[in-house]
């Protein structure tokens, strides 16, 4: 089996999370990306959030939320993700980088097909800690 080591960021403002649509695809995601060689996580997320959401995280808030391990979208059968959730706030206006074509607020009831395997467990278990509607 093959995994694919990711961090992301769970962002939840009045009960909804933050999700990013990539250019030219129908799935939304939950913004963030991979380490560089000899980053921490730390630095991978707020690297990744500047360049998917021109914000700066405030490193200090950075706290884990939890770890979610699925079969990785688009990807050959066996080719796992794993991925590392944290929590943060932010300096700065959200705004799409020229990878994302949107940025959205959804709650529970996002269809599943708009969601990959990890977006619809972390949104699950949002609902399921009453964060989200």
């Amino acid at each position: 089996m093959t995994y694919i080591d990711k961090l992301a960021l769970i962002l939840v403002r009045n009960r909804k999370q933050l999700v990013a649509r990539s250019r030219g695809k129908d799935v939304y995601f939950t913004p963030g990306g991979k380490r560089e060689p000899g980053e921490s996580d730390k630095d991978a997320l707020i690297r990744e959030c500047k360049e998917e959401l021109t914000v700066d995280l405030i490193p200090e808030t950075i706290l884990p939320y939890g770890v979610f391990s699925a079969q990785a979208f688009g990807k050959p059968e066996g080719t796992m993700v794993r991925m590392t959730c944290y929590t943060a706030d932010y300096e700065g206006t959200l705004t799409p980088n020229e990878e994302v074509e949107e940025l959205a607020w959804i709650q529970s009831d996002c269809p599943d097909d708009r969601l990959s395997i990890t977006g619809k467990m972390i949104l699950q278990d949002l609902k399921e800690k009453e964060l989200i509607d």
